[in-house]
């Protein structure tokens, strides 16, 4: 349980310089280190991937059937394994606000710990959203690994936290992903804790049947694998999905380790109004951090309804407008004395609002989130619907979009 909450400033080095007037030449070398960097030097500053935390061994990512998953979960939640909630549409007040936050685990007692991290809640996510691909489209299928910082600065975001879990030998991107209206891949039936958004701003968290991913009536506009369900409806929900979830050993160990093991950790759910929240805590392995049970009670305490799992360890980033904002704990090469961020996979991003379709189906342009339609005939939230006119052509034809592409009727 948090005790407090106060400004934290962020930083990217976690190592501190020498004091006195060795710091300041210290400081010189250092930064004439990077720009010699940033030009193409020799030194390529890298993660060394070296704080793995991962839940399931190479060979597989999570249990088959959703069957399993829809007959062992608590009679009380019938055969509905995922929660829905209406997403906030509202535009009063800023669009995002990140906290930075200090807070102690256990409130008190000789043996709390200092845990330090990021809350961030943003409003309309439906428009403000996205999941994205690392180093922008097609990095799925070619198996890209980008930082946080590469695939934020492309997607424009605000702010960017790393998204989904990929493998680390060749890059794949575990699980569903849809990005902006487009279907990336499917887990093929794997089960694990989902979230995503549908075309109507429907926030939806937990397992889905593959036939739910591809379902065409109100469809996933965005949607991301995680591994544990955190939060359902308010209350945690470890336990359950460690029993739905469960697998063989992996490299942390077994999957009750991997919950239990205090570490940095990303998660991304919802408030009571519909609001986005994306939750960041730093950390290193076994060091410092937080484990998910603890995690799950940090999100209730602060007000989270639904909430998953997502990728962490040494993949945990916080990338706050293009700027890299927590403290990594892979170490770099060609110098472990220093913290890199690490090449990951999916991202998820808060923006700018976009429009749904970006494109406004071509008959409209996208201001603050919503279509501008062009000419006297297309009209609707999407600019998708063609009205020839008070006269409706009567009965004496069908209105239908000019061949020439033009704005009038046919």
């Amino acid at each position: 349980m948090a005790a407090s909450m106060e400004r934290l400033r962020s930083a990217q080095l976690t190592r501190r310089p020498p004091s006195g007037g060795a710091r300041a030449a210290f400081s010189l070398a250092w930064l004439c280190c990077c720009c010699w960097g940033a030009r193409g030097s020799e030194a390529v500053w890298k993660s060394l991937d070296d704080d793995l935390l991962l839940p399931y061994p190479p060979s597989r990512h999570g249990p088959q059937h959703h069957r399993y998953v829809r007959d062992c979960q608590l009679l009380r939640h019938g055969n509905t394994t995922h929660e829905s909630w209406p997403g906030d549409n509202s535009s009063v007040g800023p669009l995002t606000a990140t906290r930075a936050f200090v807070s102690y685990f256990p409130p008190e007692g000789q043996n709390r710990k200092a845990v330090y991290g990021h809350f961030t809640v943003a409003r309309d996510p439906l428009r403000t959203f996205s999941v994205l691909e690392p180093g922008g489209q097609g990095g799925c299928r070619s198996r890209t690994r980008a930082t946080v910082e590469e695939t934020a600065r492309l997607g424009k975001c605000l702010v960017a936290q790393n998204g989904g879990y990929f493998d680390m030998d060749t890059g794949e991107c575990f699980g569903n992903v849809v990005s902006n209206g487009r279907l990336v891949q499917t887990s093929r039936g794997l089960q694990n804790a989902q979230f995503g958004i549908r075309q109507d701003g429907t926030l939806v968290f937990g397992y889905l049947s593959e036939e739910e991913v591809l379902a065409k009536e109100n469809p996933f506009v965005q949607l991301v694998s995680g591994v544990v369900w955190l939060l359902r409806d308010g209350e945690v929900y470890v336990n359950q999905s460690r029993e739905l979830e469960c697998s063989k050993t992996q490299t942390t160990g077994t999957f009750d380790i991997f919950i239990n093991t205090m570490s940095a950790r990303t998660a991304v759910g919802h408030d009571k109004e519909g609001r986005l929240v994306l939750v960041h805590v730093d950390g290193q392995t076994d060091g410092r951090g937080l484990n998910l049970w603890e995690m799950a009670n940090f999100l209730k305490e602060h007000g989270v309804i639904n909430a998953i799992n997502l990728d962490g360890g040494g993949s945990a980033t916080l990338v706050l407008n293009g700027t890299l904002a927590n403290y990594p704990s892979d170490h770099c090469q060609p110098d472990p004395m220093w913290r890199c961020p690490r090449q990951i996979s999916t991202i998820v991003c808060i923006h700018e609002p976009l429009c749904h379709p970006l494109d406004c189906g071509g008959h409209g342009r996208c201001v603050l989130g919503k279509c501008q339609c062009s000419g006297a005939y297309w009209s609707g939230a999407a600019c998708d619907i063609l009205d020839c006119g008070p006269s409706n052509c009567t009965r004496h034809g069908t209105c239908t979009e000019s061949k020439s592409g033009g704005s009038g009727p046919g």
